[in-house]
């Protein structure tokens, strides 16, 4: 199937739907006829740290761009929120356990191994735009 690229859109189109894009108007001005080899190295999973981009209208792996301030915060605070659900569910059990008084000191002992870990997480200062060393979880 004859693939071609947009630049301007940085995809690539099937020129055998040219009619449906057209209709749909979708059907750029600006597109290139790549080889198979160019099309089968663009659709397939990027280097680490690149993204399809285009370089001299034509599509290239490109470096990602760096992330602001704010979206660096913002992926802490999610990957602190992820952290402290998954460690929720973990204890769960153990807490319903402690409470109807049937839990064994096994059981408690990693109970409390997780609660250190969730205080650690809650303690973490998520603000910081450096490297965060995340607490390590508990050991099984």
């Amino acid at each position: 199937m004859k693939m071609l690229f947009s630049a301007s859109k940085c995809t690539f189109y099937a020129a055998a739907w040219e009619e449906s894009y057209r209709a749909a108007g979708n059907w750029p001005n600006d597109l290139i006829v790549l080889s198979d080899s160019q099309y089968k190295e663009f659709i397939k999973r990027p280097p680490p740290d690149k993204l399809l981009g285009v370089e001299n209208g034509k599509p290239a792996w490109v470096s990602q761009p760096q992330l602001t301030e704010n979206e660096i915060i913002a992926k802490n605070v999610s990957k602190k929120m992820q952290l402290l659900a998954e460690a929720k569910s973990v204890i769960s059990i153990w807490q319903t356990r402690l409470l109807v008084d049937r839990i064994s000191e096994k059981d408690k002992a990693k109970l409390y191994a997780w609660l250190d870990y969730i205080d650690a997480l809650e303690a973490m200062d998520t603000s910081e735009t450096g490297s965060i060393n995340w607490p390590d979880l508990p050991v099984a």
